[in-house]
């Protein structure tokens, strides 16, 4: 216990990818020019006809005759993009293996690129301006990268990752008196919360040494420029999660509406399996070697933000 491995990697292609810029950092003017518009529409708009009488949305006169409740039941389906606010792999728990870091300042830090989450739901809403529904959110092949920090294996240690979630909640929202922003459209700002599960499964994790602080140690790259790397195992699991939401719905038409929001997602922990990682390097003579340890897991957060839109149709 206690070692860390700068040596260690299992057999990948090669990639020199530089680590991109945080999460937040580039969805902040983003969500900024969103609600920014969506404010002076909400502050300039004349009301809408459903809002002048009542808070909540209009419910049509087949729905009311059906459902004396006055709620009205929809489905929905939408794209959402979602990026990682930052997503750093440091030592788990101890299962009597070898640590792969072996210190709290060694660690693979990193983020989750943009990469799109479709979604589907089932709801009701109730006059009042409340809405609930039960929704499931696929992403698939998001792309992990990050960089390692392992001692004299240079500055620049690129890692990569594929990650597979599937997430299940059951959501609430509140819609806010709308503003007519035409003849016969409104906007209607909401905001929304929402408790469920994530389950994940994370692979191809690779972690490569390009350019090491001595290029004839150790880390020396092969005969034919191959660099030398190390393979974690893979990991796969569930957690709970929970989900904060703003932003506006468009009527399209009476019973179509189009909503737009950003969210922010705590979805727990991705944790990779307690294994062998592989790592591969390269003798004096130019001879490949791999060589087998077995490790503890690794863990990271992970808290996403997402841009969503959203097509909802009321039945």
């Amino acid at each position: 216990m206690g070692r860390s491995f700068p040596l260690r990697r299992a057999a990948v292609p090669q990639s020199d990818a530089v680590v991109p810029q945080s999460g937040a950092a580039r969805f902040r003017p983003a969500v900024l020019a969103f609600l920014i518009v969506a404010c002076s529409s909400v502050v300039h708009g004349q009301p809408s006809a459903d809002s002048a009488e009542t808070s909540g949305p209009t419910v049509g006169p087949s729905a009311a005759a059906a459902n004396p409740a006055g709620i009205v039941p929809y489905v929905s389906a939408g794209m959402a993009v979602i990026r990682s606010k930052g997503t750093r792999f440091a030592d788990g728990a101890d299962s009597g293996h070898a640590a792969l870091y072996g210190s709290m300042d060694s660690f693979d830090a990193g983020v989750v690129d943009d990469g799109p989450q479709l979604g589907l739901a089932v709801g009701g809403r109730w006059p009042s301006g409340l809405r609930a529904q039960l929704e499931l959110g696929v992403a698939r092949s998001l792309d992990y990268r990050g960089d390692t920090n392992y001692p004299n294996a240079g500055a620049r240690q690129p890692s990569e990752a594929k990650l597979d979630t599937r997430q299940l909640l059951l959501t609430g929202f509140f819609d806010f008196p709308g503003r007519r922003i035409g003849s016969d459209r409104s906007l209607r700002p909401f905001v929304g919360v929402g408790v469920g599960f994530t389950r994940y499964r994370l692979s191809d994790y690779v972690q490569r040494f390009p350019e090491p602080d001595n290029p004839d140690g150790y880390l020396r790259r092969g005969p034919g420029g191959e660099v030398p790397f190390t393979g974690i195992p893979g990991g796969s699991g569930r957690n709970r999660a929970w989900m904060l939401a703003a932003g506006v719905g468009v009527q399209l038409r009476e019973n179509i509406h189009l909503d737009l929001s950003y969210r922010y997602t705590d979805a727990g922990e991705i944790r990779t399996d307690v294994g062998d990682i592989a790592i591969v390097r390269y003798r004096e003579d130019g001879t490949r070697r791999e060589i087998r340890v077995r490790i503890n897991e690794t863990v990271a957060d992970f808290r996403t933000h997402s841009l969503l839109v959203t097509l909802r149709f009321d039945l």
